[in-house]
């Protein structure tokens, strides 16, 4: 017997190259791609989401990386902050001569 779960369910339509659905259906087995196909979107998604962590964890244990990611920080604030300041302010176009035939053009 099936076991049920209290979470909500959404329908997810993908078109897949029939190669490829073959392959699904002969590993995961008839009646089972469901399943399968969502245990490997959990393991995937959930690995990514634990390299992250690990990732976070080992620039905050180096102190050379924590200086960085200091410095990309402020350099990120101060970017905005001169965007803010200045997206009033028309941009200056400097125009340059150009050559058309061999002659300059204005």
């Amino acid at each position: 017997m099936r076991e049920r779960t209290a979470e909500l369910s959404r329908t997810f339509s993908v078109y897949l190259p029939v190669s490829l659905y073959e392959k699904l259906l002969d590993r995961a087995g008839k009646g089972k791609l469901n399943t399968f196909i969502r245990e490997v979107l959990e393991k995937e998604l959930s690995e990514s989401e634990e390299k992250l962590v690990n990732e976070y964890q080992e620039c905050y244990a180096n102190p050379r990386m924590i200086k960085e990611a200091k410095q990309w920080e402020k350099a990120e604030i101060e970017s905005w902050r001169n965007y803010e300041k200045n997206k009033s302010q028309p941009t200056k176009v400097k125009w340059s001569k150009k050559l058309v035939n061999g002659r300059k053009v204005n």
